[in-house]
């Protein structure tokens, strides 16, 4: 089987975009001389220019009272030193698909053999070299300790946060890598819409130019050219573009990214006061990430919609010079006023429907509200095409049982909000498991017992080990009465209880 190299255009694994650390160990960096340091950096150049609109550089590098506490930001990347004096206490290791394979294990799971992840984690919410101080940050590590990774593996990360995001919470998905121009990266993409649509805010890095390190047209870049993603290219400290950083209408907004002569300081994963400066879009693109936390600590319940197009409005127009073609004059400005527009909401996820023997339980996460709460849930079941039973629930609950069905039909279920702007966005019409009731002394398929809305895995646990017990890949009927069993989606922190009647 061959194996799609995700090698960066972006900067993690363009070494020629790299400064080269003291000791040596990366290879074909920019500078012989290096940057790296044990003690925590003073020059955060590039923070003091998100904070301001104009130049001169103040020395300033705060960004007010709101810290992003409560919002998670996950870097999909090389992993990251939890341990570190940046992010310690903060850190999740979340998910690292190399290690649970045997490709490239890592001990502990999570953590950071390449440095890249770590770096760009510290911009994103480091303590003191960061924007967002309070968010955590999750790592789902898809890159090995050279940087390098597949397309399948990334995909796999990205299935992980879409079900281990809760939803209706803002979160950010940082993605500071990219797809070798030629290679397809639309299995990416595709995962990329589906964490958008579930209310995760999703940053790429435009990516660092062609082989020779040259900038080109950010829309051949994978998974930067996604219209759904926010892109973001990178500036010199005199506001320029980099020789570098990708260009053109797929870039959204720009931040700081460093080169040959000043670089962007973050940590480093040799140790917990190990410190680097590097350049590239993989370093701009987490200094957004950190503005979107700050704004979602203070209201978590908007669409990302909401959270990007403040971006773009507040930034600093017209202050950057030397851009190529369509490129937008646009560069982040973190100003934390509260989003004052408001939309209908998203679109409920998480979706987990079971049968029993004359009903469907449906239940839901609830959705982004789009700064107004949500007043109603309508759940409509079909077949053949054609509603047959349609409910209307209130917003206090996430899950109703539809009743009148009859046994052995297979429907789809569609869920959609409300609130006062008007209805949001529903879901695809959801297969549901066929009406049916467990008989006690027989087994039914776990396929049969529950369906989602989306390909991922399920664990099933029985809570009521005398009246049914799961095995690997089916439910026992053990005696009459009402089987209790928990759904947990693979990656997601808690689950659901369900029930089914074992008939006699």
């Amino acid at each position: 089987m061959h194996r799609r190299s995700v090698a960066f255009v972006i900067a993690a694994a363009c070494a020629v975009l790299h400064f080269l650390p003291t000791d040596g160990t990366r290879t074909g960096g920019v500078s012989s001389a290096g940057v790296r340091a044990a003690s925590a950096p003073t020059d955060l150049w590039n923070l003091d220019r998100v904070n301001q609109m104009a130049l001169p550089l103040d020395s300033n590098t705060a960004f007010g009272d709101l810290t992003g506490a409560g919002v998670d930001i996950y870097v999909v990347d090389s992993g990251i030193r939890a341990t570190h004096e940046q992010l310690t206490g903060r850190v999740l290791a979340g998910f690292d698909v190399l290690t649970d394979t045997g490709m490239s294990p890592v001990s502990p799971r999570g953590s950071d053999c390449d440095g890249h992840g770590t770096h760009v984690a510290s911009l994103a919410a480091g303590t003191t070299v960061g924007v967002a101080h309070g968010a955590r940050v999750i790592a789902v590590r898809v890159l090995d300790c050279n940087g390098n990774g597949e397309i399948y593996d990334v995909v796999a990360g990205l299935e992980w946060i879409r079900a281990h995001h809760q939803s209706g919470r803002a979160a950010i998905a940082n993605l500071s890598l990219g797809v070798d121009i030629g290679d397809d990266g639309t299995q990416i993409i595709e995962m990329l819409n589906e964490l958008e649509a579930e209310g995760i805010v999703v940053v790429t890095a435009a990516g660092n130019g062609d082989s020779a390190g040259n900038g080109i047209d950010a829309c051949r870049v994978a998974p930067g050219s996604d219209p759904g993603s926010f892109n973001v290219g990178a500036l010199t400290k005199a506001d320029a573009p980099t020789f570098y950083s990708n260009y053109g209408a797929c870039v959204d907004i720009w931040a700081p990214g460093g080169d040959r002569t000043n670089g962007v300081n973050g940590a480093w994963y040799r140790s917990d006061v190990d410190y680097l400066g590097d350049i590239g879009t993989s370093m701009a693109a987490p200094l957004v990430a950190g503005a979107i936390a700050l704004l979602a600590g203070r209201q978590p319940t908007l669409c990302p919609e909401q959270y990007t197009d403040a971006l773009i409005e507040r930034s600093t127009k017209n202050a950057i010079t030397g851009l190529k073609g369509d490129s937008p004059n646009r560069l982040l400005f973190v100003d934390t006023a509260p989003v004052t527009s408001l939309r209908p909401p998203g679109k409920p996820s998480n979706i987990i429907i079971t049968p029993d023997s004359s009903s469907l339980l449906v239940g839901w996460d609830p959705p982004c509200d789009g700064g107004s709460a949500v007043t109603s849930y309508t759940v409509s079941v079909l077949f053949g095409g054609k509603v047959v039973k349609r409910v209307k629930v209130d917003a206090a609950k996430t899950a109703v049982r539809v009743r009148g069905l009859q046994p052995g039909r297979g429907y789809s279920v569609v869920v959609k909000p409300t609130n006062a702007i008007g209805p949001g966005v529903a879901t695809r019409r959801i297969p549901a498991p066929r009406v049916l009731s467990l008989r006690k002394g027989t087994a039914l398929s776990l396929d049969w017992l529950v369906h989602t809305d989306s390909d991922t895995d399920v664990k099933v646990t029985s809570l009521t080990p005398k009246v049914c017990r799961v095995r690997p890949t089916r439910i026992i009927g053990l005696s009459t009465g009402t089987c209790r069993y928990t759904v947990v989606p693979n990656g997601a922190e808690t689950g659901v209880t369900r029930t089914i009647r074992v008939a006699p």
